[in-house]
């Protein structure tokens, strides 16, 4: 309740009738102390901050304060403030004082001091029921304070705010703990110091709506600890079968001529001449040579009708322009055909469009497997037996299973007249019928020589033997396996063969299963319509010289060729830019000298169709259900499932966990706890930065733009001594070298101010030498405090000589020594010796002579004197 409003006493004069206040003024002044006290409160304080008062001196060590006019202290007229102390000038603290406005350090609440009673720690207030106990109440004007520790309204002021009281924001502090049992139960008591307890206790609805959500974690955290927090959900890590996210656009690209056609996201564009109309979601707009080309994503769901190629569209940027944004429709590839898939192509090879508009681009999407239908024979080589198995080098080719043998060796049938094989490199042998091989496991009717036979085994050719190994003549497919995206590498397991040579082909391997569109392009439906082209992939064989990539080939039969690469080990030969056709058994011959015969091809053809509105080959817009992909997990029982998450906040999980528990988490989930370690850093710019010296700090950047456009001075020191020399103008200014590779301004070995040295002039005072003559010579004493005397040893000697008649005589002090002279002196009697010269007697000694000197004589011996008479005389003459 502010301490102002709603209060009588406050507005009592303006109630009063104008007759009262006029004529009776004490009655209205009696009546408005009198609602203040029905207005009051009591506030219960402790560690009240004394003053520093002048005391009175007293025997006991009693403080008594001096004060001013206590006289009526206790009497039934004691005036208001009555008692106050004499504060000396510098105490920190004052003393609340009536009519002073006191304020609340945490609470900011504010009331008035109506009187103070802190002998009872209390002070009575106009009443406030904001203060919270325990808070610090300040003194505005004394700079007195306490600590609060109970807040006490009258009854009249109770029964008034009692309907109040259901109001968190009308409440008292001590009944704001009703409240929290009620609608904060399992909410921590200790909350971040910045929480207003009054507002969340009237929005604590909408964490308990938000439980088991993100936003109810971050809310709750946020309350406790005023920290953000990241809740993680496992199950957006499981594995699980076919659940990848697949997304595809519709779209349609337009050249703009009349208004920016930015405006038209989320807004209707209709065809000037089909009628046709679509929602765009969403557009980008890029440079395609001279045209700007806007691509507008269209609203699936919201198109009607059917757009033309060529025709204008329009749509307005808002529901109040008064002129239409205007665009022509270009025609772009839309569904693609493929009429024949080839063989041996990769994902990696070229795909070219020709014809129509410009900037289209075309990938292979997908390649098909096949099997290994036939092997060719690049080298017959010589000694291998049938029944030589073909081993298959799989690698890298997706496929497996192929397996095969050396099913004939020189011994096949030729015709009678002995010609050789024909020029289409079709076999020449006797077959049998289909039928007679009917039911053999075996497919093939060749018909071989039955072996042993004269030789030569053939007339005519004197190289031909019947024997049971030779040439390869036929390898027999026994399984053409499966799965190949490639041609595997062919060799041959043999005892006795050499130089034999395959080659695998499969019409159906590497053939082209799908081509996905990467770039639209503009324009093409303009005159001739788009065609695709592809590599022509060549098996060839006998494979000499070099076939370097982007060099030209030419055929026999006249066919010529840009080469794209060669696979040697698989006799693949890649060709672009294809003239003529080839046929079987040319040599192809390449420009930098290589030959090679042309055995299989299978070229891929696909066709494409001009539309306005197309759909777009789509991809996958997560990793969800890609078993290659390393961060997807296998379901468990406990971590990663549909009913766990992760809770990630600065804080340990034994502050938090329990309440948590309580208030946000729901049945049935199983929830663990991370902590979340983060530097919080500035990389903000600052300037001028620490070390600088700039008088410009209007932009965080002006330092470094200081740097990049200012000039430098040289002042590098040298002497006319160490090696440099003064460079020329050194005095003109210098531009600063940003280039990385060099780090120098100005020239090295050159100077630009030359310092110079004075001649010094050294004025010290040197030590006294001192020559003192010895019974061994004369000594030089350069160093050290000499001084002469016995030790104290030696003075033990002679304690008790005081008291004796003998003293000290000369030989006494002959015994005295020198020391501390680092000479031949040390040692020596320093009597006489020390005293024959006048260096010598500046020695300093460490001998005292007693003070006391003894004689031998009768005075004062007479028995008769003593010191009891009183006229005592020392005047005895007849001792």
């Amino acid at each position: 309740m502010a301490k102002f409003n709603e209060k009588i006493s406050t507005i009592l004069n303006s109630q009063l009738p104008e007759f009262v206040v006029a004529d009776h003024p004490k009655f209205a002044e009696f009546l408005k102390t009198y609602y203040q006290l029905l207005e009051s409160a009591e506030l219960k304080v402790k560690d009240v901050q004394n003053t520093v008062g002048v005391l009175i001196e007293t025997e006991t060590g009693q403080e008594n304060n001096i004060v001013f006019n206590s006289t009526g202290i206790g009497s039934s007229s004691t005036p208001l403030n009555e008692g106050d102390k004499i504060l000396l000038e510098e105490t920190a603290y004052g003393k609340f004082t009536f009519g002073e406005e006191i304020q609340g350090r945490t609470s900011g609440a504010k009331a008035f001091v109506l009187s103070e009673d802190l002998a009872n720690n209390r002070l009575i207030i106009s009443a406030q029921d904001k203060f919270i106990s325990g808070e610090i109440v300040e003194g505005v004007l004394s700079s007195a304070s306490a600590t609060i520790t109970n807040y006490r309204p009258q009854p009249v002021q109770n029964i008034s705010d009692l309907v109040n009281f259901r109001d968190p924001d009308k409440a008292i502090e001590s009944f704001l703990s009703n409240f929290r049992n009620e609608f904060l139960a399992t909410i921590p008591e200790v909350l971040d110091n910045e929480v207003n307890k009054r507002n969340l206790i009237k929005n604590v609805k909408s964490l308990y709506k938000a439980k088991g959500t993100a936003a109810g974690h971050e809310l709750f955290f946020r309350l406790l600890f005023n920290e953000q927090s990241e809740t993680i959900y496992p199950r957006e890590q499981l594995l699980k079968t076919s659940d990848g996210q697949y997304d595809s656009l519709k779209i349609l690209r337009i050249i703009e001529r009349v208004g920016n056609t930015e405006g038209l996201i989320g807004r209707t564009i209709t065809g000037k001449n089909s009628g046709a109309t679509a929602v765009i979601e969403n557009l980008a707009r890029f440079q395609i040579g001279d045209d700007t080309i806007t691509e507008l994503i269209l609203n699936q769901q919201s198109v009607v009708g059917t757009f033309n190629v060529g025709e204008e569209v329009s749509g307005t940027a808002s529901d109040i322009d008064d002129y239409f944004i205007k665009a022509d429709i270009t025609g772009i590839p839309g569904t693609k055909t493929i009429t024949n898939s080839g063989a041996l192509y990769k994902l990696e090879d070229d795909v070219k469009v020709s014809g129509g508009g410009v900037g289209a681009l075309f990938q292979i999407s997908d390649i098909g497997t096949g099997s290994v239908e036939e092997i060719i024979i690049d080298n017959s080589g010589s000694g291998y037996a049938i029944g030589d198995t073909i081993s298959f080098d799989n690698t890298g080719t997706f496929g497996s299973n192929a397996q095969g043998f050396v099913s004939i060796v020189t011994g096949s049938l030729v015709d009678q007249n002995g010609s050789k094989a024909p020029a289409n490199g079709t076999e020449d042998n006797i077959l049998l019928e289909d039928e007679t091989t009917s039911g053999d496991a075996y497919s093939g009717n060749n018909i071989v020589q039955e072996i042993a036979t004269t030789s030569p085994a053939v007339p005519g050719f004197p190289g031909s033997a019947d024997t049971t190994t030779g040439e390869i003549t036929k390898i027999f497919i026994s399984n053409s396996g499966g799965g190949y995206k490639d041609t595997p590498i062919l060799s041959i397991n043999t005892s006795g063969g050499t130089n034999g040579n395959l080659k695998a082909f499969g019409n159906q391997i590497g053939k082209i299963d799908g081509l996905r569109t990467v770039e639209h392009g503009k324009k093409y439906e303009t005159s001739p319509a788009p065609t695709l082209s592809f590599l022509q992939n060549l098996l060839v064989t006998n494979i000499s010289g070099t076939f370097n990539p982007n060099t030209t080939i030419t055929s026999s039969g006249s066919a010529s060729a840009t080469i794209v690469s060669i696979d040697v080990s698989r006799g693949i030969l890649k060709l672009k830019d294809v003239s003529g056709s080839f046929s079987l058994n040319d040599t192809i011959t390449s420009s930098t000298g290589g030959t090679c015969k042309f055995k299989k091809i299978n070229i891929a053809t696909a066709s494409v169709n001009v539309v306005p509105v197309t759909d777009t080959d789509g991809a996958f817009i997560n990793e969800d259900g890609k078993l290659s992909e390393s961060t997807m997990k296998i379901q468990d029982s406990l971590y990663y499932q549909d009913f766990s998450y992760v809770i990630k906040v600065g804080q340990s999980i034994n502050a938090w966990r329990d309440s948590f528990k309580k208030t946000m988490h729901t049945s049935g989930f199983y929830f663990t706890g991370q902590v979340n370690v983060a530097t919080r850093l500035n990389a903000k710019t600052q300037s001028p930065i620490t070390g600088s010296i700039s008088g410009v700090s209007d932009s965080p950047l002006m330092s470094i733009l200081n740097t990049l456009f200012s000039t430098i001075f040289g002042r590098r020191l040298g002497t006319a001594s160490d090696g440099t020399s003064l460079r020329p103008n050194a005095h003109t200014s210098g531009q600063i070298d940003n280039d990385t590779q060099t780090h120098d301004h100005f020239t090295s070995g050159t100077r630009d101010l030359t310092l110079r040295t004075p001649p010094l002039e050294i004025d010290y005072l040197s030590r006294v030498r001192r020559l003192i003559a010895g019974k061994n010579g004369t000594f030089l004493v350069k160093s050290g405090h000499a001084y002469a005397g016995p030790r104290y040893t030696f003075l033990n000697k002679h304690i008790q000589s005081i008291y004796s008649g003998a003293g000290f005589n000369f030989q006494t002090f002959n015994d005295i020594k020198i020391i501390g002279t680092k000479t031949g002196l040390d040692g020596q009697p320093a009597i006489f010796i020390a005293t024959s010269t006048a260096d010598g007697r500046n020695l300093k000694s460490n001998f005292a002579i007693p003070a006391t000197i003894a004689t031998n004589k009768n005075d004062f011996s007479n028995t008769i004197t003593n010191f009891s008479q009183t006229t005592a005389t020392f005047d005895d003459t007849t001792p």
